[in-house]
């Protein structure tokens, strides 16, 4: 199993254990409330939702990654989804160690 996989599966069992809030007005809710830990973005979104989100990253210092598209990202998490946060320390350090492998970094 890739790393690819191996963090899209991480983020289905993050939203089964009730770790990941998904949804544009959700996930900003999340992000100004101080829960959010990362957000995930898919690769496709819009211009405009894409420039909304790296302001929320910088201005409330939560990091952002665009690793999947909104098809597997859709698929992970079993709806229509395009963009997401973790909001466990745990489950997030687990996600991000999948891209600090394959870039040989932390």
């Amino acid at each position: 199993m890739n790393k690819t996989q191996k963090a899209l599966n991480m983020i289905g069992l993050a939203q089964r254990a009730g770790k990941l809030i998904s949804g544009d007005e959700r996930v900003e809710k999340a992000i100004k409330n101080g829960q959010a830990k990362i957000i995930i973005c898919a690769d496709d979104i819009s211009e405009k939702t894409l420039s909304r989100y790296q302001n929320y990253s910088e201005n409330y210092n939560t990091p952002m990654l665009l690793p999947f598209d909104s098809i597997e990202m859709s698929q992970a998490l079993g709806k229509k989804r395009s963009i997401c946060c973790i909001t466990d320390h745990g489950i997030t350090k687990k996600f991000l160690s999948y891209f600090a492998e394959s870039e040989g970094k932390l």
